[in-house]
């Protein structure tokens, strides 16, 4: 079930976003049609940190940084779009590990 998390307290493993292919048409979508699904998150472990970051291209990953208590697994675009926009808060399904936020992401976009 989806709630509205503080994007302060979730770590961001993957950055650059801003610079990422389609960037922009996300954002330009959710100024006029808003947020359509919840971004995934994990609990921010050492142990899920190491497996999110397995197929993320190293230029891209963050070092860990352990202050946040969650972790996002699906929707970093959508952190960077929310904060330009002045969002600080985000619909949120957490799960309790990476293999929960996969299939969680596969059944919202199947």
């Amino acid at each position: 079930q989806a709630r509205d998390i503080d994007l302060a307290d979730i770590f961001q493993v993957v950055g650059s976003r801003k610079t990422q292919a389609g960037y922009n048409a996300l954002k330009r979508n959710v100024a006029v049609e808003g947020f359509k699904h919840p971004i995934i998150i994990i609990p921010n472990t050492e142990e899920n940190y190491s497996l999110a970051i397995r197929q993320v291209e190293t230029s891209f990953v963050k070092s860990w940084q352990k202050l946040r208590p969650y972790l996002c697994m699906y929707g970093n675009q959508r952190i960077e779009v929310a904060l330009e926009l002045g969002i600080f808060e985000l619909s949120s399904i957490l799960v309790p590990t990476v293999e929960w936020a996969h299939a969680t992401h596969l059944k919202l976009n199947p």
